[in-house]
């Protein structure tokens, strides 16, 4: 079971592969503040979220929410995704820093979109070239990943193609 925030399923749907999430996880859930920020009309990618969501649990927010919110600084919609996964032990996928920080002092466990892509090619999903490439078109379309990063990524995709 995952827990979805805007921050991994926007860059997803920006390049066509929201189906990774799917692929990954068979049991995925949101908050009703993420599906708002995610469902903008005239947005690059709504429809495609859109549709994905169809098959997506959607939750109420919780009622803490915005007190967490408050006390940690974060934005209600990040904050409801982190009492969400809290409250069931899941996987929170975002791709977000502060909200991955957040979500790690609460004992939540966390995956950022390249984990996704790591997990995807270690089961056979996908070849190491496959991942590269979405990698490629992630940063191409503009999700942020610090050159570091973005280069130990490459190498680690490297070694799971060998």
């Amino acid at each position: 079971m995952v827990v979805v925030d805007s921050s991994a399923l926007i860059p997803l749907a920006w390049v066509g592969r929201l189906d990774l999430v799917s692929t990954a996880f068979e049991d995925i859930r949101t908050t009703e503040d993420v599906r708002d920020e995610i469902l903008t009309e005239g947005k690059r990618g709504t429809a495609a979220l859109d549709e994905f969501l169809e098959d997506v649990a959607v939750h109420d927010t919780p009622v803490a929410a915005d007190e967490v919110a408050s006390m940690e600084g974060i934005a209600v919609a990040d904050a409801s995704v982190i009492l969400l996964a809290e409250d069931d032990g899941e996987i929170l996928l975002g791709n977000d820093k502060g909200l991955i920080e957040i979500a790690r002092s609460h004992g939540i466990e966390r995956w950022w979109v390249t984990t996704l892509l790591f997990s995807c090619t270690k089961n056979g999903d996908m070849t190491a070239d496959e991942a590269t490439n979405i990698l490629y078109d992630l940063v191409d379309e503009g999700m942020n990943l610090h050159p570091k990063v973005y280069a130990q990524v490459q190498k680690k995709l490297q070694d799971l193609g060998v």
